[in-house]
């Protein structure tokens, strides 16, 4: 029997917002358990997912040579540029296409909205989406959170690869940390139960978004930055700090993030130092899926079905059925659920 599988991070919405483009699969129904794509709903049940965090990566596809540049150094190779653009408009369009496919789909999935749904999640046939915003450039104001709370978002990453109004990214020339309205934001987060999620930010950020916050933060998708140097990637001393606070790191499949040859081998030599350096109780799984872009995928872990392939590696190298578990999925949940108490 596989374990459960909580998957912190997955572009759905954009997959489907930009109709399938840098995919090697193209488009169809997520019903159909199409050749080559990440995920959909028959590749789901065979890898016993039951909840993913669905994101809404709210950009536009650019060929602005300032951020082609930007993006590819960030990287570390070439990479397909985005910019923003209207975000709040096109949150909204992210948003209706979660919602869609959990109506065109309700035999098989669900919003996950409340503590009851959270709990029901091992009990309901139905695969949970807990909807997430990546990067808070669609917050015109700090309280429109509430307005996308009321619409059904329950986790907020505060940056993507940009600078914006709230703190500084990962890629930001200049590391400023969080701003005022970013410390407010914190605080309305942590009012709403709102998961704050520290991907993409700056070092700065990371460490005062975790000082601030009252309720467990994650890093939905990154790795640990002393396997593999990586502006992506969590340094000790952030990782120190987010064990602290009980959050949780999900461990993901962004090619340059991993090795210099990405393979399942190498995605599990980062679980194996996270567990061995800061206990079996803060890493996860957020693999990214869909929002890889023209990046490709870690050999052995194609699709989500391959979990099972890591699970394997991972027992050989000798962790135990119960340390797995939680990776996939224990420990994410148990973030989850704190912050939910706190959910209306």
């Amino acid at each position: 029997m596989l374990p459960r599988l909580v998957d912190l991070h997955e572009d759905i919405s954009l997959y489907y917002c930009l109709a399938g483009a840098l995919t090697k699969f193209g488009l169809a129904e997520f019903s159909v358990d199409l050749e080559r794509r990440h995920g959909d709903i028959p590749k789901y049940r065979r890898a016993n997912v039951r909840l993913v965090v669905a994101s809404i990566a709210a950009l536009t596809p650019s060929v602005a040579q300032s951020r082609v540049d930007q993006l590819s150094k960030g990287y570390g190779i070439p990479t397909a540029a985005f910019r923003i653009r209207s975000p709040t408009l096109l949150a909204q369009q992210h948003m209706a296409t979660y919602l869609d496919l959990s109506r065109r789909h309700a035999d098989s999935l669900k919003i996950v909205l409340s503590t009851r749904d959270l709990n029901d999640l091992d009990r309901d046939e139905r695969i949970g989406f807990l909807i997430a915003m990546e990067g808070a450039e669609p917050l015109e104001d700090v309280e429109d959170l509430e307005l996308f709370y009321r619409l059904g978002l329950r986790s907020l990453q505060f940056a993507w690869n940009f600078d914006n109004k709230y703190c500084a990214s990962c890629m930001s020339a200049k590391d400023y940390g969080l701003t005022g309205d970013g410390e407010r934001l914190v605080q309305l987060c942590n009012e709403l139960g709102v998961i704050i999620d520290i991907s993409h930010a700056s070092k700065k950020t990371t460490m005062e978004i975790i000082a601030q916050s009252k309720l467990p933060v994650i890093a939905s998708h990154a790795n640990a930055r002393t396997v593999w140097e990586h502006i992506r990637n969590l340094d000790d001393e952030q990782l120190e700090a987010l064990k602290t606070n009980g959050g949780v790191i999900g461990v993901n499949l962004v090619w340059p993030s991993i090795s210099e040859r990405p393979s399942l081998s190498t995605v599990a030599d980062h679980i194996i130092y996270l567990l061995k350096r800061f206990g079996e109780d803060m890493c996860a799984i957020g693999t990214d899926y869909f929002g890889l872009l023209d990046h490709p995928e870690p050999e052995g872990l194609e699709d989500i079905t391959k979990f099972a392939g890591l699970w394997n590696e991972l027992v050989h190298r000798g962790m135990s059925r119960s340390a797995i578990e939680k990776v996939s999925g224990s420990n994410a949940l148990r973030a989850i659920e704190t912050n939910a108490q706190r959910w209306k």
